[in-house]
């Protein structure tokens, strides 16, 4: 029996292997797909609408009709009506108060908290500063228009207390002279839940390492908080000072439900007349002029923020 010659096994041929620049391409044109809608939606509902702003700012339309073209009319107005005057001064003072105390109040409470050395009572601490987030803002206003009522409000009752009459007893709300001190008033003993948190991440981020040396070195709790834990929260301090500062630009609700703006124009701010140009008047146009001036002041001091106020020391992870 002769057996035949086996024939060689045929070899596979090896696929052609794909250069690492087609599969980055690839890569990329996945991630791209992915990104896609939300960048849709990006497009529709942020950039659409702020470009379509900046182009009506220049026009007269009541949101129905034709818009028309007016030139620099709005901004115009805008800058010579007494009560954009008011309005601005208002909100300079708003922002100077609200500014001095999201960077200083919610700094010290967390640089307390932060001291506490047994982490149960630390995260007990943090809870009862944060646990007012959950409250609904319109709660909170309306709470605060009870406490300021000239009436049955809490201020004025400790004021009867101690002796003060009550025609001597201020209209809280109701006063030109002290409506706007009764806004900076709100959010008493102001301890915001948000900028606490972030002061304290940023204190509990600091490496051991560091403070430690420096105590081995000598240096007291004064001297390590002005020369390692300040700068080193200074970048957390930047972000709660913009978003302070942009927060501040852009509210309206607090004049909106306590005071509409008034007495007079003593609590008008930029906002709040947009807010009433575009849905009490059907001046949307002039609205939009509004929200493009807001814009500019916004990006300006976000600018002016990020250029000048720089952190000095820089650390790597231990």
């Amino acid at each position: 029996m002769s057996l035949g010659r086996a024939e060689p096994a045929a070899r596979s041929k090896p696929g052609r292997s794909k250069s690492p620049r087609t599969m980055k391409t690839r890569h990329n044109l996945i991630a791209f797909a992915f990104l896609l809608p939300t960048m849709f939606m990006i497009l529709v509902f942020n950039y659409y609408p702020a470009i379509a702003a900046f182009i009506y700012s220049f026009t007269d339309w009541n949101g129905f009709t034709t818009a028309r073209y007016v030139g620099l009319k709005n901004f115009t107005e805008m800058f010579t009506t007494t009560v954009f005057s008011q309005a601005f001064l208002n909100l300079l003072w708003l922002t100077l108060v609200r500014v001095v105390v999201a960077i200083s109040i919610p700094l010290f409470v967390a640089f307390l908290i932060y001291k506490v050395k047994n982490p149960r009572l630390q995260n007990i601490y943090r809870l009862m500063f944060v646990f007012p987030l959950v409250i609904p803002m319109m709660v909170v206003l309306l709470l605060w228009q009870f406490i300021l009522s000239p009436d049955v409000g809490l201020i004025n009752a400790i004021l009867s207390a101690v002796g003060v009459p009550e025609s001597s007893q201020p209209i809280w709300l109701g006063s030109p002279e002290t409506a706007l001190i009764s806004l900076m008033l709100i959010g008493f003993p102001w301890v915001d839940g948000v900028a606490l948190l972030i002061y304290l991440a940023g204190f509990q981020s600091i490496p051991r390492s560091l403070v430690e040396a420096a105590t081995m070195d000598g240096a007291g709790g004064f001297r390590k908080l002005i020369s390692i834990e300040l700068p080193l929260v200074l970048s957390q301090v930047k972000l709660i000072l913009i978003l302070t500062i942009i927060g501040t630009l852009q509210g309206f609700q607090t004049q909106l439900v306590l005071t509409g703006g008034g007495p007079g124009y003593s609590t008008t701010v930029p906002g709040l007349v947009m807010y009433q140009e575009a849905m009490r008047n059907s001046r949307f146009g002039f609205a939009c002029a509004i929200g493009v001036v807001l814009f500019i002041l916004i990006l300006g001091l976000t600018i002016f923020n990020n250029k000048y106020l720089k952190s000095s020391t820089e650390y790597g992870s231990e």
